[in-house]
Order: C-alpha cells, then structure tokens, then sequence
C-alpha cells in the first residue's frame, strides 16, 4: 500500500485498524524504489541457489537413474527438470505479456518431440511415463535459455509490474504472487530431485 506524505507527516495503515500518523522519515519515492529492489534481489538469490542445488542434484546420474521412478505414481528426475523449466517459462510468457516461450520460440518443443502447451501440469501417470529420454545436458540447456529470460525480466520489470494482476485460470494474480509461486515451484522439486537422488544413492552421495 502507497505512503500519502507530506513534508512532515505520513499516514500509515496498520493492520485492519484506524490509520496513525508517524513521522515521514524517508521520501516515498526512494522508500518504494528500495522495497522493489529489495524483492528483486531476494527473488534473485532464491533462484541462482536453487538452480545451484539443481546442479549439484543431477550430477553424475545415469540416464537410468534420471528416468527412475521410486514407485509408478512417481516423477522421475528428467521429468521434475523438465517441468520446473516449463513453469517459469510459462509464467514468464505471463508476466511478459504474452511474449512467446523459450520452448516454442527456440524450438524446444520440437526438438524434444514433445507438445508445445504442455508444461506437465495435469499429467497423469502415462503422460510421464511417456516423456522420451532426451539427454539432462539438453533438458538443462533450455532450462538456462528459461533462467536468461527470468534475469533480463528481473533487471527490467518496474514496480507497476510487480503489482499488476494478470489472469491465470479465472483468478487475478499479482506478478508478486506469480514470481513467489516460482520459487515454491523450485523448492518443491529441486527437493524432490534431491530425495531421489537420495533413495538411489544414498545419504551425501
């Protein structure tokens, strides 16, 4: 929520009270600006350290092990790659205001022979199973394209992005709410990436 300053006084929301009058410490131009970047420097950890982890999570597999699934309802490695990849891209797409994805743009699509509008949510046992083997150093490749986008977005987007509402299954999402869902996204899977590195190779391997 905005500041209304003065040159002396601002008036300051709190919680779902009256608004109390404070002092206006800082001008609220610069206070916005250095609450904006603060957000995009955190969004900005978070990723590059997940992507990290990533890396660090795939090392070395086997295609077999990038294919195995600790029980036929679950995803395999080179699926979870593959799908945190189509995520971010598809919400960059969003946020970007319907620019076309890396995926289709670049041509991944076609290269993996895989569809141009799936990006694995709503899969169903088969779907993943059905994934062809495409190489973890390929998968990676485009996930990296994805991430040089999500980069250039993050040096670029201005506040009145990062608050703006876009659409997404007939509910409005701020691009806040859409770049913190991405990092659920990573978290979520580079975790599950890890447990089954984990369940293969055991503790620290």
């Amino acid at each position: 929520m905005k500041l209304l300053a003065s040159p002396s006084v601002a008036i300051l929301p709190v919680g779902m009270g009256r608004p109390v009058i404070a002092p206006a410490i800082f001008d609220q131009s610069y206070e916005e600006t250095a609450d904006m970047n603060a957000f995009k420097a955190a969004l900005r950890c978070g990723l590059e350290e997940y992507l990290e982890k990533l890396q660090v999570a795939i090392e070395g597999l086997t295609p077999a092990e990038l294919h195995w699934q600790p029980t036929m309802e679950t995803n395999p490695i080179a699926w979870l790659v593959w799908h945190m990849a189509r995520v971010e891209d598809s919400w960059l797409s969003r946020l970007r205001d319907g620019t076309p994805q890396v995926w289709a743009i670049e041509g991944w699509a076609e290269r993996f022979g895989m569809d141009r509008e799936s990006t694995g949510s709503g899969h169903t046992t088969e779907d993943v199973r059905a994934m062809p083997e495409i190489p973890m150093d390929d998968l990676m490749a485009y996930y990296e394209a994805v991430r040089g986008v999500m980069r250039v977005y993050l040096d670029q987007a201005t506040e009145a992005d990062l608050v703006r509402t876009y659409s997404y299954r007939g509910n409005d999402r701020a691009g806040t709410w859409i770049l913190g869902h991405i990092i659920v996204e990573e978290s979520q899977h580079t975790g599950q990436v890890a447990m089954i590195r984990g369940m293969m190779r055991g503790l620290g391997a």
